[in-house]
């Protein structure tokens, strides 16, 4: 029962972060399945159900997120929402071992999905391979399919970024990079984070690359030698990518040169709202109803984007503020401090400009992450004191 809690999870995993398999279908039939079956595994396995204060907290935050969903969308929204957030208290139940081989699991089967992925989008760059046609999804230009990976014929104009069986390039970096915070970016212990790194390299997400930075110098940069080392390098690429071939490359055009600064974006790569959005939001602002959104009142055809400013103006301060309160609630006493602070950092960053709390793709990650931490901070603990009691 065990191997198929980890399948189901992962299958939700790559779900959620709308692999182009089950983009077209109705989430609300897979999220009652997934959480059966997680549950059922659950019952059958050697895992004692705990109903403790943490657990009964975190169900709380999800039914009063559920509510607020309900108040703004509608019952079948609240429950599909509910039904979102679900899966974290199956997590929870799960004793430090499983949590770790389930991480273990998931990091090598992405990694394993990726790597032929990654060969297709380099050797289509090159040559037109026999395909399984076109496969059309309602929201975006049509992609050419591979299986284990959609070419988009969206014209980047250098390069054709990798968004591997996912929908966007940024889906796919961003759940790389959160499986890699979750990792600690310990490469040397797990060598399929190496897999994980080059999809978001090839991604080309300005996102991805800037929560991987951010992430990895929270995480690992702890001395001023450190901290030199990973400005040096950085400046070399920048200076590499402005240089070669006058700036005209990929890395240039599709990263650096929209860190510039722009008078009305702030960054040139600020490309998360429209003038439209933009106004709805300054119009909010003025008005005093970001409390509860102006959703009603706004004819949501006219607003485009994915940022906090759409989440703003779809479910208000108090949408955020309920999120906001899952990912503390789900925290365990004495956590590793760094490693959480850190990753919440990382996400905050993340919801700046791709509001998705309720995606497994930062659930998952996040919470198997910080409980993962935690267990090896209290080993190293446990190990520390014996030492100390042997001398």
């Amino acid at each position: 029962m065990w191997n198929l809690f980890k399948l189901t999870n992962f299958f939700w995993l790559l779900a959620s972060t709308y692999i182009w398999i089950t983009s077209t279908i109705n989430q609300g039939p897979i999220l009652i399945v997934v959480n059966m079956v997680m549950f059922l595994c659950l019952t059958i396995m050697p895992v004692k159900f705990r109903f403790d204060a943490l657990t009964g907290r975190v169900i709380a935050v999800i039914i009063l997120i559920g509510m607020w969903y309900l108040y703004i969308d509608g019952p079948v929204m609240g429950l599909i929402t509910i039904l979102m957030y679900l899966p974290v208290v199956w997590l929870l139940q799960l004793p430090f071992e499983y949590k770790k081989d389930l991480l273990e699991f998931t990091t090598k089967w992405y990694a394993i999905l990726l790597i032929p992925s990654l060969i297709l989008y380099w050797v289509t760059l090159f040559i037109n391979l026999p395909s399984l046609g076109e496969f059309v999804h309602p929201n975006y230009v049509p992609f050419t399919n591979y299986v284990f990976f959609i070419k988009t014929t969206f014209d980047y104009g250098t390069l054709v970024r990798f968004n591997a069986f996912f929908l966007e390039p940024g889906h796919q970096a961003l759940l790389s990079t959160f499986i890699m915070i979750a990792n600690k970016f310990r490469f040397k212990a797990c060598p399929w984070l190496w897999v994980l790194l080059a999809s978001t390299i090839f991604s080309f997400s300005l996102a991805g690359y800037l929560l991987a930075t951010m992430g990895y110098i929270l995480l690992k940069v702890n001395t001023l030698l450190k901290g030199l080392i990973v400005g040096m390098l950085g400046a070399l690429v920048i200076g590499a990518a402005i240089s070669w071939s006058g700036g005209n490359n990929a890395l240039n055009d599709l990263i650096i040169s929209r860190l510039e600064q722009d008078s009305s974006k702030g960054i040139k790569g600020n490309n998360r709202f429209d003038s439209s959005t933009d106004h709805t939001y300054a119009k909010a602002v003025k008005h005093h109803d970001l409390w509860v959104g102006v959703k009603e009142k706004t004819n949501m055809e006219m607003i485009a984007g994915a940022g906090y400013k759409i989440y703003i103006i779809n479910y208000g301060l108090i949408g955020v503020a309920l999120s906001l309160l899952l990912y503390l609630s789900v925290i365990p006493a004495r956590p590793d401090y760094r490693f959480t602070i850190a990753f919440l950092i990382v996400l905050a960053l993340c919801f700046m400009q791709r509001a998705y709390p309720s995606w497994y793709s930062w659930l998952f990650p996040y919470v198997i992450g910080i409980y993962i931490a935690k267990g090896e901070k209290e080993r190293l603990l446990m190990q520390q004191s014996d030492n100390f009691d042997e001398t």
